[in-house]
């Protein structure tokens, strides 16, 4: 993919996160019946809303492209490039008003591997950007992952997602021990700890079970940031996978290494 290619579809994700944040504004603190789909994984009728104008506006631009959403069922038009959404990633959060931590999440792969990344936090006005080769920035300013190498004095983005979260156990047990990171947090949104994992306001990120629309956007953001994304087989992070672990390269180094991955 050429870099113009790459900038044309950024401007695209940019213009569109910024009007979906802007949808998700207009209904934030009014009354969101949840819909229950698991214990652990639910909606409003923001995320559809959210859903369809993202999901409208890619298949008008570019109707031979796939989409991935986390509220839809997948668009397949046998196309290499994938645009992975997630419409509203903290419904919880903006449901409830415990933090500022939910956000509009697209990026567009290239096969398994993304090479765009948009995260828009609108109750943060925070806008998160890169494409391959192109750096990374917040709200239009170059941003870099944290240089911080020692475990010790590491905080780290931890989040369990909706299935299988016991297999976080193992890790924060490792983690928490007493030779290891000096804080864990979890706020129940992966994208915007990720982001703060790439401007550097967060030294390290790992999740067990995700989902693509959580983390792919993010990886760009970070990979352009200066940091290494992987799965917790330390393999270079796809988004067929549900585990990662993101940091700066020495520090990642560091945590396959402790965490014996």
């Amino acid at each position: 993919m050429t870099e113009s290619e790459l900038i044309l579809y950024k401007d695209f994700a940019v213009d569109l996160s910024l009007k979906a944040g802007e949808l998700l504004m207009d209904n934030f603190e009014k009354m969101h019946r949840l819909e229950w789909k698991l214990r652990t994984n639910f909606k409003t009728e923001v995320d559809d809303l959210s859903d369809n104008l993202i999901r409208e506006a890619i298949i008008k631009r570019f109707p031979s492209h796939n989409i991935l959403s986390e509220e839809n069922i997948d668009r397949d038009m046998g196309s290499k490039l994938n645009w992975v959404v997630d419409p509203l990633d903290g419904t919880l959060l903006y449901t409830s008003g415990i933090n500022d931590h939910f956000s509009v999440c697209l990026s567009l792969a290239e096969g398994l591997n993304p090479v765009l990344g948009v995260i828009y936090a609108p109750k943060r006005n925070d806008l998160y950007v890169a494409f391959a080769k192109g750096g990374a920035s917040k709200n239009n300013e170059p941003i870099q992952v944290a240089q911080n190498i020692d475990l010790n004095r590491t905080l780290m983005g931890i989040d369990f997602g909706k299935l299988n979260r016991t297999g976080d156990i193992k890790y924060l047990e490792r983690l928490l021990s007493p030779d290891g990171i000096t804080c864990n947090f979890s706020s129940g949104c992966a994208s915007v700890p990720l982001a703060l994992t790439a401007e550097g306001k967060m030294h390290a990120y790992m999740a067990t079970s995700l989902e693509p629309w959580d983390m792919a956007a993010a990886v760009v953001i970070i990979r352009e940031a200066g940091g290494i994304v992987t799965n917790l087989r330390n393999e270079q992070w796809t988004i067929s996978d549900e585990s990662i672990l993101a940091s700066n390269p020495i520090l990642h180094n560091n945590l396959v290494q402790f965490l014996g991955i």
